[in-house]
């Protein structure tokens, strides 16, 4: 990795600027990876917070204002060791920052990651509370975890505890992680093997939604779809010029 760049003129305009300069003055004093991952962390709390509160009122209130679920979501069966590929979407959040080149126009490149997510969270709210629907499928996950080890039932019964089945789409795990599963392909774009791992992952973490019955196909579609248009409008248009040649050896010469 290249030594951490001073912001210059062109880099400091724009939109997010000033997320920009709040990041870096906190990067002045406590270095630039310290501060990365205090505002991961933050965001990731900030979005999980704002997702469970509106999941269990949601819940307390009971409404339904339609079933999206199709013949195919029952047809697919019920997998419990998928919950292991299911929690790796938190794996994302974290590789965002592990792997992000030292610079600003790196650093400017992951607010525009967060500012992204904050979006998408937003939208998904609005539709959780203005159009619920629930999914109705966790009866055949009890029925398939019978006989199972003490571990599985454990994990499940704390979802269902934390998770109640009323934020159904679009789906978050999808939405979120295709946005950053997105912005890694970019910086290992000279990295071939690790985007074939990559993509690897995030399929079978995105299909593994519907195997855990914590969500529908239709969750998962427009997960797909709500993600795409995220990174499309909300990430490319703030990404700096000089994040276009980055890799994980550091961002290319200007």
């Amino acid at each position: 990795m290249q030594n951490d760049r001073h912001l210059t003129s062109d880099e400091s305009t724009g939109s997010g600027s000033g997320e920009v300069h709040a990041l870096s003055a906190l990067e002045a004093h406590v270095g630039e990876a310290p501060a990365r991952w205090l505002g991961g962390i933050l965001c990731g709390l900030t979005l999980a917070t704002a997702y469970l509160c509106v999941a269990h009122f949601v819940a307390g209130r009971g409404v339904v204002a339609w079933d999206p679920t199709i013949p195919l979501d029952r047809a697919i069966p019920a997998v419990p060791a998928a919950i292991w590929l299911y929690m790796t979407n938190i794996l994302y959040y974290f590789a965002c920052v592990f792997f992000l080149p030292a610079g600003i126009a790196a650093t400017k490149a992951l607010i525009a990651i967060w500012r992204s997510l904050f979006i998408v969270i937003a939208i998904s709210l609005a539709v959780f509370l203005l159009c619920p629907a629930e999914v109705a499928l966790r009866d055949q996950m009890h029925a398939a975890l019978v006989g199972r080890g003490a571990a599985l039932h454990a994990i499940y019964d704390g979802l269902y505890q934390l998770d109640p089945p009323f934020n159904a789409w679009p789906s978050g795990h999808v939405s979120h992680t295709l946005i950053m599963a997105l912005f890694l392909a970019r910086i290992w774009s000279r990295r071939p093997w690790r985007r074939l791992v990559l993509w690897i992952a995030w399929t079978s973490m995105a299909i593994s939604i519907v195997l855990t019955k914590q969500h529908l196909v239709f969750d998962l579609v427009t997960g797909i779809a709500l993600g795409a248009v995220a990174w499309r409008l909300w990430v490319l248009p703030h990404l700096p010029a000089s994040f276009s040649t980055v890799s994980d050896e550091g961002l290319g010469s200007e």
